[in-house]
């Protein structure tokens, strides 16, 4: 028990650690866009499961999975929460901390599977303190819950493949069904865990060993798996088979998003994006040396799978790097092959970052005990210092981050890619105004959502004050975060701007 304890105190000392900055920083970061959206879908599942009301039958989002949203709303009920300020600081809060514990999780993960405190350390800070995950893990209802219990099912995964108990089984089921009723692609972990199970069935027939344990394994996994998904997943209760299929479709070309995107200069349609769209965004938004030694653990398992694949597919350590390599490389491809509606950067696919952690991680441990392990050391420290200034510099804006893939030249980036596309950075904007202006009332331009949504952050006093006005009703002021115009406003006066390695990310006019 002792030597249990020991080994994760480095892991609870970076979780307070990353706790502490958390309680700090959550009112630092303003609303996104969807916030309101998925805030609602969690009443309406609420209000089916307490209060009988059936409007989620015919809810537009009600394919949304709402695991993640029910126990936010039972949080905001609790602490009898009525303020919309209180309610979304209180959700931001909520979110980070569910994130540092999957994050703590994957920690205890990676000492599990490299038996090195350093390497989990190293582990743990490259989850958490990946810029643009990090400030997500506030604002973003949606992709980081997801990514946190995606990496807790990892965990799981590990333990009761490596325990072989039949109660772990059960866990994980749950855990994967809890998974699965935040995003309908939570369904790939339990899968690849269905085809180990399978190909543990055709080892033990091979080698005549006892198929029972197998067998009762792989059924508590999927009875517990399906009771889960359909208790978590408040849609299913009605109708559960043919409302899996229908959401699984919806998942798989979502067309309900008509917009554009700009990349490289250039504005797409959602519904024709290049094959390369997700990878380009994952590759030049990663810390450069977890980009390498992620992609350098994919070549690496890839390589010693095709050498010796028995040891990648028995029940052993190395299997757990074929799942993540599986986990990582499955959804990239699922997205180009069925053409899948994607926008916003990566963040539908944010939750293979683990799996691609944990591949970079095998690569580190490697290298750890090889020749040059304090070259490694020391370029991990620099990486982690680099990544560290950024986000202490650009704070709370942590999310428009990239790295040197493309040019930090002036507003370069404003003019090629998406910056603050959820337009958080509003409740900053809104701030500069109410200490400008001291009118009673300060007419506002109404462009779009997210500028009238960051006045929830606001204080009730003076949210007050803020009127929005039609641009063409003679409005004071106007904000912008450049999403659909990347170009300049030099025929008004700038007021105020936020800069993000050299391209400005928000803008404020005051327009007489």
């Amino acid at each position: 028990m002792r030597k249990l304890t020991t080994s994760y105190t480095l892991g609870l000392i970076l979780f307070i650690f990353s706790l502490f900055i958390g309680i700090l920083c959550f009112k630092d970061y303003g609303m996104s866009w969807d916030e309101h959206s998925q805030r609602e879908l969690g009443l309406v599942s609420y209000n089916y499961m307490f209060n009988g009301d059936s409007t989620l039958k015919t809810y537009e989002d009600r394919d949304h999975g709402s695991s993640f949203e029910t126990p936010l709303i039972l949080t905001e009920k609790l602490f009898h929460l009525t303020d919309e300020r209180d309610i979304f600081f209180a959700r931001h809060l909520v979110t980070h901390i569910f994130f540092l514990i999957s994050a703590f999780c994957g920690y205890i993960l990676a000492l599990r599977l490299f038996k090195s405190q350093w390497i989990a350390s190293i582990g743990f800070i490259i989850l958490v303190f990946n810029p643009r995950l990090y400030a997500h893990s506030f604002f973003n209802p949606k992709d980081i819950p997801f990514l946190s219990a995606f990496l807790i099912s990892m965990l799981v995964a590990q333990i009761a493949f490596e325990k072989n108990k039949p109660g772990w089984f059960i866990l994980l089921g749950i855990v994967c069904g809890f998974t699965s009723g935040i995003r309908i692609m939570g369904i790939l972990l339990p899968c690849c865990l269905c085809g180990f199970l399978m190909i543990d069935i055709v080892i033990a027939i091979t080698k005549k060993e006892k198929l029972l344990p197998i067998i009762s394994n792989f059924s508590l996994l999927l009875i517990s798996f399906v009771l889960a998904i359909c208790a978590f997943w408040t849609t299913l209760w009605n109708d559960p088979f043919n409302s899996f299929a229908t959401e699984f479709s919806n998942f798989a070309r979502y067309v309900r998003w008509d917009g554009i995107v700009l990349l490289n200069g250039k504005y797409l349609h959602a519904f024709n994006l290049p094959w390369y769209y997700a990878p380009e965004w994952f590759s030049i938004t990663t810390p450069a040396l977890w980009l390498f030694l992620g992609l350098a653990g994919i070549i690496y398992v890839i390589i010693a799978f095709i050498k010796n694949p028995i040891s990648y597919l028995g029940n052993t350590t190395q299997r757990n790097f074929l799942l993540y390599l599986a986990c990582f490389a499955l959804p990239f491809g699922s997205v180009i092959f069925l053409h899948s509606v994607i926008y916003d950067d990566w963040r539908h696919l944010y939750f293979v970052y683990p799996s691609f952690v944990m591949l970079a991680l095998f690569v580190l441990h490697k290298l750890s005990k090889s020749n040059i392990k304090l070259i490694v050391s020391l370029l991990c420290l620099i990486q982690i210092g680099s990544t560290g200034f950024f986000m202490i510099k650009y704070h709370p804006f942590e999310q428009i981050f990239f790295n040197r893939l493309v040019s930090h030249k002036d507003e370069y980036l404003r003019k090629n890619f998406e910056l603050d596309y959820w337009g958080c950075s509003y409740m900053q904007g809104l701030d500069s105004i109410l200490a400008h202006d001291s009118s009673t009332a300060i007419r506002v331009a109404l462009t779009i959502s997210p500028v009238v949504n960051n006045t929830d952050m606001l204080h009730p006093q003076d949210r007050k004050r803020v009127v929005f006005v039609w641009p063409n009703q003679n409005p004071d002021y106007f904000l912008t975060n450049f999403r659909y115009h990347p170009g300049d406003y030099d025929s008004i006066k700038e007021l105020y701007a936020i800069k993000v390695l050299n391209s400005t990310i928000m803008g404020v006019y005051k327009l007489h």
